[in-house]
């Protein structure tokens, strides 16, 4: 399973996340954002996701970043800052690498976090922009 497809699974039955983007359809998208999409709305977008290697050939694990651009809704920025506060909940709990006891060691990374709009829409379009480095293994 790709690691988007990993994200889309586990974020489309994490409740708090449910109350904010719906669930039918459950506005998490895949690279672009849909036209006509209600808001507020999250696309991800796989930034890099280098392999690595050994001498034995390409391990199946990596570190990938995923940009999350989430697109708010109202007069303020307050919609797409409680969408971030609810990703990064999620972002705590979410493994793509299975179930390894958690030390710590491959947590995801949120790397940078940026305020965003898109100004020919009448009001102001908010967004945040979130790169996270997500330790991910590809067999699971």
């Amino acid at each position: 399973m790709t690691l988007k497809a990993k994200l889309f699974a586990a974020a489309s039955v994490n409740a708090e996340l449910q109350a904010l983007l719906g669930t039918n359809p459950f506005r998490l998208y895949d690279t672009q954002l849909p036209q006509q999409s209600a808001f507020p709305a999250v696309v991800m977008f796989q930034v890099s996701n280098p392999p690595a290697y050994v001498i034995g050939g390409r391990l199946s694990t990596s570190w990938a970043r995923i940009q999350f651009t989430v697109f708010g809704t109202g007069n303020d920025s307050e919609n797409a800052s409680a969408v971030v506060d609810a990703l990064q909940d999620f972002l705590k709990t979410f493994t793509a690498y299975g179930n390894i006891s958690r030390s710590g060691s491959y947590d995801n990374r949120i790397v940078n976090d940026r305020d965003a709009g898109i100004a020919q829409t009448q009001p102001l379009t908010y967004q945040r922009i979130l790169d996270v480095m997500i330790f991910s293994d590809d067999k699971l």
